[in-house]
């Protein structure tokens, strides 16, 4: 017996099972680059972090500047062209959260000469360590979530398939 219809013609009657119309079958699309840019930027950033002079300061805060309206675009170009995918969803708070983890971890790496840090040097520590374990966090969330959903929707699929063919005969 063939599935192919018998899915098709069960997708018809539950369009929730479905793909929505606002999703991109395509992996790289426009959005999809850009936050494949804020991720390959990264290095950059902590590199030109690393190098000790005005050009070196100007340089990542340049490639954190560019990252910060990169992140905002590409969910804009998603959402205004509808080029909305699943791949994406998934890289771009990857990219935001490795980004935000870098430059914390490369601000705590370097000492500020300011005299109320020097009473208390773990003064930016703590709250870096806070900010990057809540991102740790809120992705194993959403990741459960996500796992959660992906699961829910296997049920109903096995139970449009299975089960209502099984009352109708």
């Amino acid at each position: 017996m063939d599935s192919e219809p018998l899915l098709q013609q069960q997708l018809d009657h539950h369009p929730s099972l479905a793909y929505s119309n606002h999703s991109s079958s395509k992996i790289l699309t426009l959005p999809t680059v850009l936050t494949l840019g804020r991720v390959a930027a990264v290095p950059l950033l902590i590199f030109t972090f690393s190098v000790d002079s005005w050009w070196g300061r100007t340089a990542t805060t340049s490639i954190f500047m560019a990252a910060a309206i990169t992140d905002w675009l590409d969910g804009y170009i998603a959402r205004r062209m509808r080029l909305c995918s699943a791949f994406g969803a998934l890289l771009d708070p990857v990219a935001d959260k490795l980004m935000v983890a870098a430059t914390l971890v490369l601000l705590c790496s370097r000492p500020l000469n300011i005299a109320v840090f020097g009473q208390v040097p773990w003064l930016l520590n703590v709250p870096s360590i806070a900010i990057i374990g809540r991102e740790v966090i809120y992705t194993i969330a959403g990741f459960v979530l996500y796992l959660y959903e992906l699961f829910i929707n296997i049920l109903q699929i096995v139970d449009i398939l299975f089960v209502d063919n099984y009352v109708r005969c």
